[in-house]
Parts: C-alpha cells; sequence; structure tokens
C-alpha cells in the first residue's frame, strides 16, 4: 500500500511541476521567431551575395516572420504540455511543443519547407 501511495506522490508532484513551467504563447512565439531568423539568415548566407543584402535581406525576412507567427500561431495549453499549431490553406501543422518550460520546434528544414509554401 505505501509503494501505491509513493507512487501516486510522484506522480501528482510530477505533474504540479508540469503545469507550472507550462510554456505560454510569447514562449512558442519567442522560440518560433528565433528559429525563422536562423533559417532565414543561414539561407541568405548560402549564397554570394553581398553583406550589406544579405543583412538588408534578413532583417526584412525575420520582420516578416514574425509577423506570420505572431498572426497565424495558435497555441493550445493542455496544462502540462502545450502545442503551437499553424493553418494555412486549411491544413493544420504542429510547429511547437512545450513542456517542462521549454519549447521544442521543428527542424529548420520542416521550417524553410513551410516558409516556401507559405509564401
Amino acid at each position: 500500500m505505501k509503494a501505491v501511495f509513493y507512487i501516486l506522490l510522484v506522480v501528482l508532484i510530477l505533474g504540479g511541476i508540469c503545469v507550472a513551467t507550462c510554456p505560454d504563447r510569447e514562449a512558442h512565439s519567442a522560440k518560433l521567431k528565433e528559429l525563422i531568423n536562423q533559417v532565414i539568415t543561414a539561407e541568405l548566407s548560402s549564397e554570394e551575395d553581398d553583406a550589406s543584402l544579405v543583412m538588408f535581406g534578413s532583417v526584412i525576412g525575420t520582420g516578416l516572420g514574425a509577423f506570420v507567427i505572431d498572426n497565424m500561431l495558435n497555441v493550445e495549453n493542455y496544462f502540462v504540455y502545450s502545442i503551437g499549431t499553424i493553418t494555412y490553406d486549411g491544413e493544420t501543422q504542429v510547429v511547437s511543443v512545450g513542456l517542462l518550460n521549454h519549447v521544442f520546434t521543428v527542424d529548420e528544414e520542416k521550417a524553410l519547407q513551410m516558409a516556401g509554401e507559405l509564401f
């Protein structure tokens, strides 16, 4: 009987920690904006262009990406974890998952593919 009580206590404590540290919409948005910035900068710098054009394109692309994320991101909070989705053209795709105060996003290839489809 004690073992069941201790297991239940551990599960409740872990559940409470997960609920207290579940990331909110702002955390998902910030992490996705960081991902967009990395993808755009890497894509522009891979081409052999002038550095000032790369910087200008990165600023414009990051600003546009942040605008899209702010308007299209939907975060559903399930108390223990949260899921960030973007719906475009009737299709919903999961772009981030939040757990224990950390947001996990799609990889850079998937983000580049989704950005190409969106723009």
